[in-house]
């Protein structure tokens, strides 16, 4: 599984501070890496806080493992 995750995983510089104000300081930079990366999604267990900034970007979604596997499945 982690040579899949691996294998459409890329390198991105972060060059700015957005700070979209999430409710645990620790985890702005989780959004600041999506939205430089230009991600589709971050994928997470801890939806309660980093849904809900004050900043929102609306091409990123906020989903668990579990939602990640069914919007990107695994090609056969």
């Amino acid at each position: 599984m982690f040579d899949g995750l691996m294998s459409r995983c890329r390198w991105v510089e972060v060059f700015y501070a957005w700070r979209p104000n999430l409710p645990d300081e620790g985890d702005n930079h989780l959004i600041e890496l999506g939205v430089a990366a230009q991600a589709g999604a971050i994928v997470t267990r801890n939806l309660r806080d980093v849904a809900r900034g004050e900043l929102m970007f609306p091409p990123l979604r906020v989903l668990t493992p579990e939602q990640c596997l069914e919007a990107f499945p695994c090609p056969p």
